[in-house]
């Protein structure tokens, strides 16, 4: 899944020129930068977002960790949000399909 976002600050970043709304300018979709690595035949992968406040987003990975489910450096940097003071931060796992 591809999560898309209109993004005025970088809209004119982001568009092809295609006439598609009342500005003529159809922003392309903001793909959260994540790192392309191959699935290997057999494999399939999972991906956990948290999108909230930085101070937040740092609380639940830190609680994850002390619970067991991932390594606090298993979690991507912190990615800018769709909204102010929003940020993302992404756990990619992966595993043989059953």
């Amino acid at each position: 899944m591809i999560e898309m976002f209109d993004v005025p600050i970088a809209r004119s970043s982001l568009t092809d020129g295609e006439n598609e709304n009342e500005d003529g300018i159809r922003p392309l979709p903001l793909i959260l930068p994540l790192y392309f690595h191959p699935l290997a035949p057999g494999q399939e992968q999972m991906r956990i977002l948290l999108i909230s406040s930085p101070a937040w987003v740092k609380e639940t990975i830190h609680e994850l960790h002390s619970r067991g489910f991932a390594n606090a450096n298993d979690w991507s940097s912190k990615l800018p949000g769709a909204n102010p003071g929003e940020v993302v931060s992404i756990l990619t796992r992966r595993r043989s399909r059953p």
